[in-house]
């Protein structure tokens, strides 16, 4: 299984000046969400809290998201809410290309998975009638292919959730960086667990914080593996949590446009390769015409960063390129030189 990390912490020690590999938001963290964090600090509120969260985070997050407090629980980073979910089930399925993390985690827990394959050509979309598990993970807007789906496109894969009776884990990390309408897959169907954080939308990346939404007994089942790992959230970060959705619907007018705005200049910059023009995320998946890993390579020679598609699934000739960097458009004419010297 490749590891995605791994090549990660090697980008680290060769320093490339444009860094279009991680996940990695380059949009800065609000002062208005610092100083929340820090006036928290200065009020020594230091210790151990609830489990859930504290009840103003759980009731913000109830507010904007239209449930009640009981069925949201709060974790240190929207992965520990995931590990929880995949720790519990017996079999997985993964719609691929998907997040490396879902499959280190099922090895992890030592969990079958079966991977539900999908191509540029059908536009990504997945066919889930063959999936045999307990728990389907779906996650749109897609990393890494930036694929929002239609209404319908999702209704379909949840009727057969519903008829297999699978549990869904909607990973819903970037739902508010979406082009297009998004509809949040527990609209459509109950056997939903929802995954959100602060880390997208936000930036909020080192701060940790991310928070599930599902029915009261299984946050209730969520609660009892946050007990046994990790205790809980400090206090300081969730206030900073508190302060992040109070900007919220500010942010989504500034911070969604920005990316919609990447997107669209990286679509114009590399037009006429093969891709599917992103509608939701920062992110591109671009068909190269070599090996992905080797092309990645090729291009770190010119200091530019990238993963390989293997990093998402059975994709060895694919890259993410992650629109994050303040020198995005050299970064992606570099590519396209690099794509078009590979195909003379």
């Amino acid at each position: 299984m490749f590891n995605v990390y791994e090549l990660f912490n090697k980008i680290n020690e060769l320093k490339p000046r444009i860094r279009l590999d991680v996940g990695q938001p380059d949009i800065p963290v609000a002062e208005e969400i610092i100083s929340a964090a820090i006036e928290s600090l200065r009020n020594r509120e230091t210790g151990y809290v609830s489990t859930a969260g504290i009840p103003e985070l759980r009731e913000k997050i109830a507010e904007v998201e239209g449930v009640e407090p009981e069925e949201v629980i709060v974790g240190p980073g929207a992965k520990i809410l995931i590990a929880a979910e995949i720790a519990m089930a017996e079999k997985i399925a993964v719609i691929s290309p998907y997040w490396n993390a879902y499959l280190l985690m099922a090895s992890q827990f030592g969990k079958d998975v079966t991977i539900i394959e999908t191509t540029l050509e059908n536009a990504w979309v997945p066919e889930v009638d063959g999936a045999d598990a307990d728990l389907l993970i779906i996650n749109y807007p897609n990393n890494p292919t930036g694929r929002v789906l239609s209404r319908e496109e999702l209704r379909s894969i949840l009727e057969v959730a519903e008829d297999k009776g699978m549990k869904v884990l909607s990973d819903e990390i970037y739902a508010e960086i979406s082009f297009k309408e998004f509809t949040p897959a527990r609209d459509l169907y109950d056997n939903v667990v929802t995954i959100k954080g602060f880390s997208k939308l936000y930036s909020m990346t080192g701060f940790r914080l991310g928070y599930a939404i599902s029915s009261k007994d299984e946050i209730r089942r969520i609660r009892k593996f946050i007990e046994s790992t990790v205790t809980c959230v400090p206090p300081f970060v969730q206030k900073a949590g508190v302060k992040a959705l109070e900007l919220r619907d500010k942010l989504i007018r500034t911070v969604t446009k920005e990316y919609e705005r990447r997107a669209k200049l990286a679509s114009k910059i590399l037009r006429g390769l093969e891709f599917y023009e992103p509608e939701g995320a920062f992110y591109l998946f671009l068909k190269v015409p070599t090996d992905g890993l080797a092309f990645v390579e090729r291009i770190l020679n010119r200091g530019v960063s990238a993963f390989p598609g293997i990093a998402f699934g059975n994709y060895s000739n694919f890259i993410r390129i992650s629109l994050t960097s303040d020198r995005l458009e050299e970064g992606l004419k570099i590519i396209r030189e690099e794509v078009e010297c590979a195909l003379q």
